[in-house]
């Protein structure tokens, strides 16, 4: 190659999906030059394995000035290194500047690289599968479309507003008129709204402004499992303009859903007309739409974006722990609108305390909601002792005589009962009653877990599983028995409790399949299950109209949590579960069986403490010890194979830290579960002030720990959740 070329010649800077932090420069071929540009997704050879690039730069030289003009260019060709040429264009659409953008900053704020990203913008099968073929082209997708651009707003049946969600709107709309912290970008709203206010529905009416005007909405959802509920809302108002993204859509509706929003599906159906005449009436076609989607569809290739709504803002579903980048999607969902300049909501009936902190210090506007839409009463909340209960004898099995009767009373009333037990499984524990022996998982240091449905030992986090025979390996008697219980075997009590009604159950096990876990939620709304068993995932925004009774077993296992967040998220799970009864114009009814009666939530929920002043009480404490949000936190796991170089590792990380300008380092300090996936973990928190000085600490953190040069045994993960 010719380092300072006579001849024109081109060279990329590109995004590879691989961990690496540098830049990577290749030559484009004379034949290629043409069809190279910014955002264009090349195929590359690196280390002998061929990659998906984008092009995040492009250098034209026509000389040895032209080179000059480049510096990281120049510095590079000055070292006389051979540069391998690019091996095609792909045939893709280029990703947008703003795209690339969103990127660099995410990787800039939880402190990964930009390829890392990338790679969970574009996984392997979106990016290998461009050939599938979805069912509806470009001419089935604007033929089934309402067309907006002549009717406005009133071209979609929206949902009616009362006076106190009609005044919420207008709040929200004012408040979106103020300019946020970043020049330019509306601040964004946090809509505290009680459970069953009818958040909803003003969600509907903004993204209809927004779709008039020619611009998409973002709708994001903690979980899967409730898209289904929710789609079928959004469908009656936004018919085909509403597109579903989840990890278990079709190869084939990705890739339809990637066409239409990167403006390919508009260019197919404009080229499509027979005559230019006819071409040039549609170039203003309307293609806006509402994306509803889990925390992923934050990375679709978005052009016109208006508005990102963030359901359920609180729900710890939002933060990906697991690989980088270990983004929260919440606040990547306001640095995305930002680069937009589109408007963001948040809403939540128990909004978390990074946002109640955001609204006090005016980073946020605050709006609130706080009549029910059918003007039900809160819930009536009892607490059950469940200490007490066994001295008495009132217990069978997992639940108290008071409570049977209780839920006995409801189901009579021809009303369901919604069941919540914080652990899936039919038993959390399987020990032999001769040696003692509890068969814990080989890879991690955590015991396994009994599911009687397919007879299996399962580790929840690595999911080695073996046959179970009941035969303990110790001392080889049949003596293994169940101790605790599960969400399966709660059904199974339940059951036997109730035989004359149908039960049902609700958790990870079931939501393994996409067809059962729809069935679950659909039987249960339609009145065809009257007791559903379920884990956290049936707290999460469900409306159950005939739902009247909701029970916590065990909320011990709530909160005795290990994390300071502990307490938080109590308060929310007890208010979300609270939400989901008393709806319709009926008061409702919250039952909670503990053995801690007198821990302060449980305390506070007895004695009819409202949460707000519960909030307040515990964000004091998160400022007097300084957690956030008064705080950055940075939780940095070291990980190995081998305790001794482990404990190596933690000494070298501890030095690293030591001179660094954080306000507090914690640790190191062994998890509640110190040995997942054949590897042992030690843990740091580092705090930093939040203050202008917080991105440049932060690269010195990262600085720090490069320097130790052990990227694979290092995890850092910027505000985590526990």
């Amino acid at each position: 190659m010719n380092r300072f070329p006579d001849i024109p010649t081109a060279y990329v800077q590109v995004i590879l999906p691989i961990k690496y932090r540098g830049e990577i420069t290749y030559v484009v071929p004379s034949e290629m030059v043409s069809s190279v540009g910014e955002g264009s997704r090349v195929h590359v050879e690196l280390a002998g394995r061929s990659y998906s690039a984008v092009v995040e730069k492009i250098f034209v030289c026509n000389n040895k000035k032209d080179v000059e003009k480049f510096d990281s260019l120049r510095e590079l060709l000055e070292k006389d290194i051979s540069l391998k040429e690019i091996l095609q264009v792909e045939p893709a659409k280029p990703v947008l500047p703003q795209t690339i953008k969103f990127w660099r900053q995410v990787a800039d704020y939880y402190m990964c690289s930009v390829g890392e990203v990338y790679k969970a913008a574009y996984p392997s099968l979106v990016i290998r599968q461009e050939q599938v073929k979805p069912r509806k082209n470009a001419n089935a997708f604007f033929a089934s479309i309402a067309p907006t651009e002549t009717g406005g707003v009133s071209a979609f049946p929206l949902p009616e507003l009362s006076e106190h969600q009609l005044r919420a709107y207008d709040e929200i709309l004012q408040a979106g008129s103020q300019t946020g912290a970043q020049a330019g970008s509306p601040k964004p709203v946090l809509l505290h709204g009680v459970t069953g206010s009818g958040k909803t529905e003003i969600y509907i009416n903004l993204a209809a402004r927004q779709l008039s005007e020619g611009k998409s909405v973002l709708f994001m959802v903690p979980e899967i499992a409730l898209t289904k509920q929710l789609q079928n809302r959004l469908k009656k108002v936004f018919g085909e303009r509403l597109l579903v993204y989840h990890s278990k859509q079709t190869p084939a509706e990705k890739n339809r859903i990637h066409k239409i929003l990167s403006g390919q599906y508009k260019e197919e159906y404009i080229l499509g007309q027979r005559e230019a005449q006819e071409a040039a009436a549609v170039q203003d076609v309307n293609d806006a739409v509402v994306v509803l989607g889990t925390r992923s569809s934050l990375f679709l290739p978005f052009r016109n974006l208006g508005l990102v709504v963030v359901d359920e803002e609180h729900d710890s579903s939002y933060k990906q722990t697991d690989p980088a980048p270990r983004y929260q999607a919440r606040d990547a969902a306001i640095m995305l609108a930002n680069i937009y300049g589109a408007s963001t909501v948040l809403g939540s009936a128990t909004p978390s305390f990074e946002s109640e902190y955001n609204c006090r210090v005016g980073r946020f506007a605050k709006v609130g909601l706080y009549e029910k839409y059918y003007g039900a009463q809160e819930p009536e909340i009892e607490i059950i002792d469940t200490i007490y209960a066994r001295k008495t004898g009132q217990m069978k099995g997992n639940f108290s005589q008071k409570l049977i009767n209780s839920m006995r009373k409801v189901l009579q009333n021809g009303e369901q009962v919604l069941v919540f037990k914080n652990r899936r499984s039919y038993s959390p524990v399987v020990e032999c009653t001769e040696c003692g022996t509890i068969p814990k998982c080989p890879c991690c240091n955590v015991n396994l877990s009994y599911h009687k449905y397919n007879n299996t030992l399962r580790c929840h986090y690595c999911d080695y599983q073996v046959r179970f025979a009941g035969i303990c390996t110790h001392c080889g008697l049949d003596t293994l028995k169940y101790k605790g219980a599960g969400t399966e075997k709660i059904e199974e009590e339940l059951s036997a409790l109730f035989p004359e009604y149908k039960v049902a159950r609700f958790d990870a096990d079931i939501a393994e399949s996409k067809k059962r876990e729809e069935a679950a939620i659909k039987a249960f709304a339609q009145k065809e299950t009257d007791i559903l068993v379920g884990t956290q995932m049936i707290s999460k925004g469900f409306d159950f109209e005939h739902l009247g009774l909701v029970v916590v077993l065990d909320a011990d296992s709530i909160l005795a949590i290990q994390d300071f967040r502990a307490d938080e998220k109590a308060l929310q799970m007890f208010n979300q579960l609270m939400g989901r009864t008393g709806r319709r114009n009926r008061q409702g009814r919250f039952i909670i069986q503990t053995n801690q009666k007198d821990h302060p939530v449980i305390r506070q929920l007895r004695n009819g403490q409202t949460p707000s002043l519960m909030e307040a009480s515990l964000m004091e404490e998160r400022r007097v010890f300084s957690f956030a949000p008064y705080v950055r936190m940075v939780k940095v796991v070291l990980k190995h194979s081998d305790k001794e170089k482990l404990e190596s590792l933690c000494q070298r990380f501890s030095a690293a830290v030591a001179s660094l300008p954080c306000k507090e380092v914690t640790g190191p300090f062994s998890p509640a579960i110190d040995k997942v996936r054949g590897e042992w973990l030690k843990c740091y928190y580092i705090k930093f002030l939040r203050d202008s000085k917080l991105s440049a600490n932060k690269r010195m953190l990262l600085d720090a720990t490069m320097a130790l040069k052990a990227p694979n045994s290092i995890i850092l993960d910027v505000d985590p959740t526990v």
